[in-house]
């Protein structure tokens, strides 16, 4: 565990914002292809990556905000106030940005004239291979951490951010594994002669939101963070079972209505 990968007098580099950085450059390359592969226009992205950038550091701030508010606004001063726009601190929640991010693309689409769905097709590979990336972030950064273990790939963490003094589960390696795996078959999928036939616009989106809401509710099993519990049961968990079985029954609708078209037209 290296949270600081280099460091001076006058200069601090954290391990975390490397692999983050590196997650948004690879998944901005994936995407590229993808959208080019879709046939959409990249323009439309690169006028308005400024505005999803913020909006989708706005609502991690805000979400994250809530989510620690007795850490933020343990006591009222200008210090906090002030604190509340330090997101240097890694404090974004990542559904937060990912919520305000697509609601933003929503009404910019909506607004330009764009195909939402086309877009979101595109985008959900890359962003999920984005999320894997920053995983080995936040292993090196002992965030995201797992509980305990007999298992013989448990790790033992030696920060004050981790609770446990005895191995744990290395649920960052985890979530990296099932993002790339998961990320590629998306990628992939319209390659695939059988399933590009049966697919329509917003297919990889639903089915790819529904099988990583699946996959986060398996993980979150195996978490040892502190984190917001509804009777017992982890908010993130409840959340993610939520996404997937929404995302799931959205995609059953709109295949069931998009092979009922061709009867509809004889």
């Amino acid at each position: 565990m290296e949270p600081i990968l280099f460091q001076t007098r006058y200069l601090t580099i954290n391990t975390f914002w490397i692999f983050f950085l590196s997650a948004i450059i690879i998944s901005s390359i994936m995407l590229v292809k993808i959208s080019i592969r879709n046939g959409l226009k990249l323009q439309f992205l690169s006028d308005n990556s400024g505005i999803l950038i913020l909006w989708s550091i706005v609502g991690a701030r805000i979400f994250s905000l809530i989510e620690n508010y007795k850490i933020y606004f343990h006591k009222i001063t200008d210090e906090t106030f002030l604190s509340i726009f330090y997101i240097w601190d890694k404090g974004l929640n990542f559904w937060g940005g990912i919520i305000c991010f697509f609601l933003c693309l929503y009404f910019l689409c909506k607004k330009q004239d764009q195909d939402f769905w086309k877009w979101a097709d595109s985008l959900l590979p890359a962003i999920i291979l984005g999320i894997g990336i920053s995983s080995i972030g936040a292993f090196f950064e002992g965030i995201n951490y797992g509980r305990e273990t007999s298992m013989p790939w448990g790790v033992n963490f030696e920060s004050p951010k981790v609770k446990y003094t005895v191995p744990i589960h290395p649920t960052q390696i985890y979530s990296f594994i099932y993002c790339i795996t998961l990320s590629i078959a998306l990628a992939l999928s319209s390659h695939i002669k059988k399933l590009k036939e049966l697919s329509f616009s917003g297919a990889i989106t639903l089915a790819g939101i529904s099988l990583y809401g699946i996959l986060k509710f398996l993980e979150e099993f195996f978490r040892g963070d502190d984190v917001w519990t509804i009777f017992g049961i982890r908010l993130p968990q409840i959340f993610s079972l939520i996404l997937a079985i929404s995302a799931g029954t959205f995609l059953y609708i709109r295949y069931n209505r998009q092979a009922k078209r061709p009867k509809d037209n004889k």
